[in-house]
């Protein structure tokens, strides 16, 4: 996240630098063939910086929805009404403490605010199709009034967190189907009985065909009691033929956006802050003895 952050400044400054230098040359020296070579010299280094920038975000979201992947669970499993339930679960409390970590990571690695929401709605969007494809592919219980209410409890907490924290609009946005099922789930059985599939389509939807066919095939109405013929499709309703269909894609995430911003820093100017000028002094020695590594040892100027 640090060098995606410095990455994003340095690509905001050239850019800037970039135009200026173009809207100068194309005035002085039209059609220079050294000015010419320059540009694309320039225009090579920013699509580097472009490389470095989408390849530590696709890091940081790796790593991220990782740790978050073994968490998920417990958001479907735990019962938030053993303890007080506005309090969150211990369980369900360390999935909060990956985005409570991410969020601070950012903040101190100065990440510009529209990457930050690009990670946190990457965060989110796995957050979302993981749980989602977890639920519907499980039918050992969850499916009922009883267990939804827990599910729904549970995320009603960490969305409660996330709006504290400033990342409730992306969160709602990317956790919208997730909490459209939950919300199904958590119908009262005796309107669920009474409902057409009709009503429950409009009312739900972001649920696709299949997933509602599949949701109303596995909902637990009791042991002897089988589904109303209202709960059946309509001829040419479009079930995909197979369960697979019912899963949510995690190749549908959002694309990276690389913002265009003016820089906070112009790095033109001197270096105000002593400390900070101590680091780019070490920096350029560090750098400097790389290229002097790779000279012949005859024409290295350090001993």
């Amino acid at each position: 996240m640090f060098w995606m952050s410095n990455a994003t400044e340095l690509l905001n400054f050239f850019q800037v630098k970039v135009e200026t230098m173009e809207k100068e040359w194309e005035f002085e020296a039209p059609g220079d063939p050294v000015l010419t070579a320059d540009m694309d010299t320039c225009s090579e280094a920013l699509a580097q910086l472009d490389d470095v920038i989408m390849h530590t975000f696709q890091q940081c979201v790796y790593h991220l929805t990782k740790t978050l992947y073994s968490l998920l669970p417990a958001l479907l499993d735990t019962n938030p009404f053993s303890n007080d339930v506005s309090v969150l679960p211990p369980k369900v409390a360390g999935l909060v403490e990956v985005y409570r970590c991410s969020l601070m990571l950012s903040r101190e690695a100065c990440l510009s605010p529209p990457l930050t929401s690009q990670t946190f709605g990457y965060l989110f969007f796995f957050t979302n199709t993981s749980l989602l494809n977890t639920l519907l592919e499980r039918v050992d219980g969850l499916f009922s009034w009883s267990r939804a209410v827990q599910i729904r409890t549970n995320l009603d907490l960490v969305l409660d967190w996330l709006q504290g924290a400033g990342l409730g609009d992306i969160a709602s946005e990317f956790m919208k189907k997730l909490s459209v099922t939950v919300n199904f789930l958590c119908i009262p059985k005796t309107r669920l009985i009474q409902s057409s599939w009709t009503s429950l389509k409009e009312e739900h939807e972001l649920l696709s065909h299949a997933q509602l066919h599949h949701l109303l095939t596995h909902y637990k109405l009791g042991p002897t009691r089988a589904p109303p013929a209202s709960w059946a499709p309509p001829p040419g309703a479009d079930l995909n033929g197979g369960t697979v269909d019912i899963f949510e894609s995690f190749l549908d995430h959002p694309p990276l956006i690389l913002p265009n911003e003016t820089p906070r820093l112009d790095l033109s100017q001197p270096i105000p802050s002593p400390e900070l000028q101590k680091e780019v002094t070490r920096l350029r020695t560090f750098l400097w003895g790389l290229d002097q590594d790779e000279l012949p040892a005859n024409q290295r100027t350090r001993l």
